[in-house]
């Protein structure tokens, strides 16, 4: 049951909608020991994360029909504690990373975020 705690806080979701980003934030990941799973819709992430621990969650300002910050609330909301990483301005207690995303900072605020969850 330890490990497979271990082994899940490793786990990312991106709720991202711009292909080219995602394929190159989901490859580093890969490298980086990360399972990435993936959500196109904003309720399929909240969803997602009832259904599994995730260590973090990577979303993208997009046509979700909510903003940015209302998404983020809900998400803090559904699983408390969870970090979310927003490619873009962060609200609340969202980590932020600007677009360009720079691959290193990007993979240093994931490691961070996962330390943060546990």
């Amino acid at each position: 049951m330890h490990v497979a705690l271990i082994l899940c806080m490793k786990d990312v979701l991106f709720c991202i909608n711009d292909p080219v980003l995602a394929k190159s934030l989901y490859g580093l990941l890969r490298q980086e020991g990360y399972q990435v799973d993936m959500a196109d819709r904003l309720i399929l992430a909240m969803q997602m994360i009832t259904e599994k621990e995730y260590g973090s969650v990577v979303i993208e300002p997009g046509p979700f029909g909510l903003s940015t910050a209302d998404a983020v609330r809900i998400m803090e909301s559904v699983s408390p504690g969870l970090p979310v990483i927003v490619v873009g301005k962060a609200y609340g207690g969202a980590l932020s990373i600007e677009a360009p995303v720079d691959l290193e900072e990007f993979k240093e605020a994931v490691h961070a975020a996962h330390a943060i969850s546990g």
